[in-house]
């Protein structure tokens, strides 16, 4: 995979993740808190992930 597929790929998700977390916020669910630290670690970790590989290609 490219650098520049796994950025897209990225953005992608954390585009899907934030119209989640806006789609649980209206439906005034009370798992709204745990579904965004869950997702934001996730997200993070997988951010944090891509740069370390793509640091360590180079």
């Amino acid at each position: 995979m490219t650098p520049r597929l796994t950025m897209n790929i990225m953005l992608i998700l954390s585009v899907c993740y934030g119209a989640a977390v806006a789609i649980v916020a209206v439906t005034d669910s009370d798992a709204l808190g745990t579904f965004a630290v869950i997702g934001a670690i996730v997200l993070g970790a997988l951010w944090a992930a891509r740069s370390f590989l793509i640091r360590g290609s180079r």
